[in-house]
């Protein structure tokens, strides 16, 4: 009977246990650079002339715990580092993902260090920042001498769920502010509506993929008297499954970026500037992903870049044209190569040099697993960070 009460209660401990997951990736690739022009942005990349840089950046864990709550409800907690580019001014590790999560079926509510909703897409680059001037909202807050300002912040978040598909969200950030690094108030708020079909619909797709649109307010506090403090970008984007075939897939994603602007900006003096002119861009990209046995083979992508700025002199604008291949050499284990063409025109040159053709080849290891499994999916570690073939 004894024996009996004990097996009981460990069974009570066992399902009150969290359950665990663990994700991580990490990508390395010899980068080769050409640049044109001197650029006064202070960034090692956009040096004049050639160079080869050995790189990991992008590389990341993370751990995660969810909880069965009272009620419908459950908790979830995410502790996360990645490595940032060198001389970005993070130091050699950077926590991007410090966050609580309490959800149910259709609400999620969310505050932490996490992903800003500073896009709508992923586009399947080696790194989520390979274009990162065309398919990010910028932050205004930024020095532009890292990638991170932009795609992570504090972060205040509620989404409601309707019909599964459609997202419906509200937040505000605290975004990195190098003049005030110390200042920890709001100063971005937005909202979003995106449809998006589960990833649980892989083998049952339509069509139709996500559709979204959104919007970015950033609180600047400009000094200057009678002008606008109140940055307003606005986002749309679309994912279509041009041949959803189980084996030969082909898909089409496209966002655009509306940057309002403050219309007295009108030349580029630093990269506060580039980042509170008007402005309007456009990324897109077209995939193949070829699958055996019902597993990703090798992927290749084509994408295109295009902004335009209508205040600034000189016919200014910028575009680039990106080529990404990946072969799946082992479970979870990719031989990835990427080509990059970019260029400036204009008042652009002065701050981000005349243009760079990059090449990149390398490897990409990327793993997660469950433990104490009691949960559906929808949140998979992995889905916070980068990936592109999947």
């Amino acid at each position: 009977m004894f024996g009996q009460l004990t097996l009981f209660a460990q069974l009570g401990e066992d399902n009150l246990l969290p359950e665990i997951e663990i994700g991580f990736k990490t990508i390395a690739t010899g980068n080769f650079f050409s640049n044109k022009g001197a650029a006064s942005l202070e960034l090692p990349v956009l040096n004049e002339g050639e160079q080869v840089i050995n790189d990991f950046s992008d590389s990341y864990f993370l751990i995660g715990a969810r909880q069965k709550l009272y009620g419908s409800w459950r908790g979830q907690m995410v502790l996360g580092f990645s490595f940032p580019d060198a001389n970005s001014g993070l130091g050699q590790v950077f926590y991007n993902q410090v966050l609580i999560q309490v959800e149910n079926q259709k609400n999620i509510f969310k505050a932490g260090r996490t992903n800003s909703q500073t896009t709508l897409l992923e586009f399947s680059t080696l790194r989520d920042d390979d274009a990162l001037q065309y398919n990010y909202v910028l932050n205004p807050f930024s020095n532009g001498l890292n990638t991170e300002d932009n795609q992570y912040a504090n972060v205040l978040e509620y989404t409601h769920i309707f019909g599964q598909r459609w997202w419906a969200s509200v937040h505000g950030e605290n975004f990195q502010d190098f003049e005030k690094p110390n200042d920890f108030s709001l100063n971005g708020i937005g909202g979003s509506l995106v449809y998006r079909v589960p990833e649980s619909q892989l083998w049952n797709r339509g069509f139709l993929q996500q559709i979204g649109v959104g919007y970015n307010n950033f609180l600047t506090e400009r000094s200057k008297e009678n002008v606008d403090d109140v940055l307003t970008n606005f986002i749309g984007s679309v994912a279509l499954n041009l041949y959803p075939d189980p084996v030969h897939f082909i898909d089409f994603k496209a966002q655009v970026i509306k940057n309002l602007g403050f219309d007295d900006i009108r030349e580029i003096n630093e990269y506060n500037d580039y980042t509170r002119t008007k402005s309007s861009g456009f990324y897109g990209s077209l995939r193949y992903v070829y699958r055996r046995l019902e597993r990703p083979t090798f992927m290749t992508t084509l994408g295109v870049g295009y902004k335009d700025f209508p205040n600034l002199a000189d016919n200014s604008k910028q575009w680039m044209a990106i080529a990404t291949f990946s072969y799946r050499i082992g479970n979870n284990f990719d031989m990835v190569v990427q080509y990059r063409y970019s260029q400036n025109n204009g008042n652009l040159q002065a701050l981000l040099g005349k243009s760079q053709h990059r090449f990149q080849l390398g490897l990409a290891y990327v793993f997660n697993k469950v433990f104490n499994d009691q949960f559906d999916d929808r949140n998979s570690l992995l889905n916070l960070e980068h990936n592109y073939l999947k």
